[in-house]
This record gives structure tokens, sequence and C-alpha cells, in this order.
């Protein structure tokens, strides 16, 4: 199915309109101090936001800015800075500073810390990534699966040189890596960053993008060094990173116990047939595309995002 109306940021509820409706709390897991913005009521089912990969910048949490409170109005939710971002620790191997296994097997950690599960998990990007690694290593946690726009599930190498995958992103990295190039920490640098992953990069508000300047100042520093070391094996560590005992996670996928919704962007830089091919490995999984939709789609569609979601998690009451 496929949404066509038009984005807009009329009357939308951010994290930076309402801080008062959101909780930043810490918890320490596996001895890291962990960071997380919490919503909602406790009475309500927990609902855990996984966010992609922070390269470099280290956003975190952040990203779901328009997100977070209108679904706390339904779920209690629960935003995790995952390794290496936000307010979060980076890893004590600092080599294995953005590496998505060591990622996922923290956040399994903070759900398990947080002693709320089952609970609803929505992954997005690389967060898909570790949600599908989740509900395989511990499906008595997931209750719903919700897998949004992610080359990391799709393709072997994350969507690195994949066919399908817009020029216009692989062309915003050093070739054959994830490293960015000609990242500036101003408002403005992180708006043209952005604009690879969104539709329409002037609807990003202006907090949110001096919380990523603010953010980058900080991190990039920290991932620089060991970043460029992560692809100097010309990319065998990043492949081996999306594996799970011995294959690509997408190997895996028929004995998932939950039946996902994939999410997609008909404009996303991470290729729309790549999706289709990702959903159509999932047996029972459903499928929806937004219009006008990049791969930050729940910024550029974020009521029609809320929408869905919340429809889809309370559809069987």
């Amino acid at each position: 199915m496929t949404n066509t109306s038009t984005p807009t940021t009329q009357n939308w509820t951010t994290i930076y309109d309402h801080p008062e409706k959101v909780r930043s709390k810490y918890i320490t897991v596996d001895g890291y101090r962990t960071h997380y913005r919490e919503a909602g009521s406790a009475s309500s089912r927990p609902l855990v936001l996984v966010h992609g990969a922070n390269i470099q910048v280290g956003l975190g949490s952040d990203r779901w800015f328009p997100t977070l409170i209108p679904l706390g109005e339904h779920f209690h939710v629960f935003a995790i800075d995952e390794l290496g971002g936000g307010e979060t620790e980076p890893p004590r191997g600092i080599d294995d500073i953005g590496h998505v296994g060591v990622r996922a097997d923290h956040v399994l950690a903070f759900i398990e810390a947080l002693g709320v599960g089952p609970v609803h998990l929505l992954g997005q990007s690389q967060g898909a990534w570790i949600a599908t690694y989740v509900a395989l290593r511990r499906p008595d946690l997931v209750a719903e699966l919700i897998l949004v726009d992610s080359a990391s599930l799709a393709l072997p190498a994350g969507g690195v040189g994949a066919k399908g995958v817009d020029i216009k992103y692989s062309d915003a990295f050093v070739p054959g890596t994830m490293v960015r190039s000609g990242l500036e920490t101003t408002r403005e640098g992180m708006r043209r960053w952005l604009s690879t992953m969104t539709y329409d990069a002037s609807i990003l508000p202006d907090p949110f993008l001096d919380r990523c300047a603010e953010l980058g100042t900080r991190w990039m520093p920290i991932w620089e060094a060991p970043w460029a070391k992560f692809w100097a094996d010309g990319g065998k560590r990043n492949v081996e990173q999306y594996e799970v005992d011995g294959a690509h996670i997408s190997e895996h996928l028929a004995r998932l116990t939950k039946h996902p919704l994939v999410i997609w962007g008909n404009n996303s830089v991470k290729g729309l047939d790549n999706g289709v091919s990702l959903y159509k490995r999932m047996p029972g999984a459903e499928f929806y595309v937004f219009d006008k939709a990049n791969h930050f789609l729940w910024i550029d569609r974020w009521r029609d995002f809320n929408s869905l979601v919340r429809w889809f998690l309370t559809r069987n009451g």
C-alpha cells in the first residue's frame, strides 16, 4: 500500500516544543551509563524505538523528535541512545564504535534491564537490523515488530556499493566506506548532511539542527580514528557485522516468530526495490510505502507515520 498525501509540519508536536512531555533518564546496561528518552504512561503498552547508525555525528534518540510525544499518547515509549551517540558512552573497545552487532547486544540488554517486556519494537535502518536481531535471539521479549527502511536487513554490505542505492547517498561518503565526507557542525551543515536522507530538508526545525551540530562537535573527534580504521580492511568487517551465526541476517528471516510491518519510502535513497525484496523474504510480513518520503520517512511523513504505527500496534485490541 502507498500513501500519497502531502507532508506538512503544521501542528506537529516535537520534543523541543514540549520538553515537559518527555523524560530524560539513565540506566546502567552492561556497565554502560545509557541514556534514553521516555514518554507516555507506565500503564500503557511498552514501545522501544531503536535508531539507525549515528555515524560520526552521534545522532541518537533526538531523531525521533516528531514521534516520541505523539506515540507517547498511546504507548509507554522508550527511545534509547545507542553506544557512541547521544548521551550514552562509547563502547569500551573503541574500535567497535558503530559496530551494529555490538550495539545490538547493548540494546537487547537495555530491554532486559527495563523489565517491561515483551515490548513492541520499532527499528529504523541499522536499528531495524538490531530489532530483528533481538527478535531472533529473544522472541520472548518482542510483542510486535516494525522495520523501517533498512538496507542493513536487505543487503549484505548494508547498502555500500549496492544496486538501487541512490548515488546522491553513496557520493556523500568516502568511496567504499560509510565515512562521511565534508561534515560541518553548523546548522546549515547539518541540514546539508540530512538532505540526503529527508525528502525536503527545509522542514527540519532549527532546534533539531542545532542539536545535531552540538552532538557532532562532541562525537566527531571520538569517531574519527576508529571509524576510519573500521574500513581499513576494504569492507570485510562491514560485511561481517551484519552476519548472525555466520550468515547475513536476511538468511534467518524465515525463523522470525513475529510477522513484521515493513515501512519504506518511495523516494528512499536506499532503493524501494530493496524494500520489496526484503518484504518478500519474510513470511506473513506486511508492507507499506510512503510517497514523498526518503530514508528518514518518520520525519518526512510524521503524521501519517505515527498514525500507521498506532494502527498496526493496536488493531488487535
